[in-house]
C-alpha cells in the first residue's frame, strides 16, 4: 500500500492557493479522498469528504497536479486507517468554509494530524492551520 499526497493550482489563484487530496493506491486500485466546496457532488460522499468525486490524476481546474510527497508502509496504513473513519471521526464533513477553513486543505492537514504524521502543507494551502488555530 502506498499514499500519495497530490495538489493542484485552483482556477485562477493557481498561483496563490492550491488544493491537496489524498491518492490511496492498493494494488492496481486508486482511491482520491478530497474535501469540496459541495455537498454530496459525486462518488462515494459523506457530506463535503468524497472519494472518488475526481479520477486521481485529474487537476482542479488550474493546472495539473504534483506529488507533495509519498508514504509506503505503516505510515501509509496510519492514514488509510484514518481516510476509513471518515465519517465518525472527522469534526466537519458538513461544514466548508473557504477562509479559514474548514476546506480540503484543513482537511488533509486533519488527516496527517490523526495518522501521526509530521508533514506540513506548503504556504499555498490555504485554511492548512485551521485546526491547530481551533483547538
Amino acid at each position: 500500500m502506498k499514499v500519495q499526497l497530490r495538489y493542484a493550482g485552483l482556477p485562477f489563484i493557481g498561483a496563490f492557493a492550491v488544493h491537496y487530496w489524498f491518492v490511496v493506491f492498493e494494488g492496481a486500485r486508486a482511491e482520491r479522498w478530497e474535501v469540496w466546496q459541495r455537498k454530496n457532488a459525486g462518488g462515494t460522499s459523506i457530506g463535503h469528504v468524497h472519494c472518488n468525486l475526481k479520477h486521481p490524476d485529474d487537476g482542479v481546474g488550474g493546472g495539473p497536479y504534483r506529488i507533495a510527497t509519498e508514504w509506503q508502509g505503516e505510515a501509509a496504513l496510519r492514514i488509510h486507517a484514518v481516510l476509513r473513519e471518515i465519517e465518525t471521526r472527522y469534526p466537519d464533513c458538513h461544514r466548508y468554509v473557504l477562509w479559514p477553513g474548514p476546506n480540503s486543505n484543513s482537511f488533509v492537514a486533519w488527516v496527517l494530524e490523526q495518522a501521526g504524521i509530521d508533514f506540513r502543507l506548503g504556504l499555498r494551502g490555504i485554511g492548512r492551520g485551521y485546526y491547530r488555530r481551533n483547538t
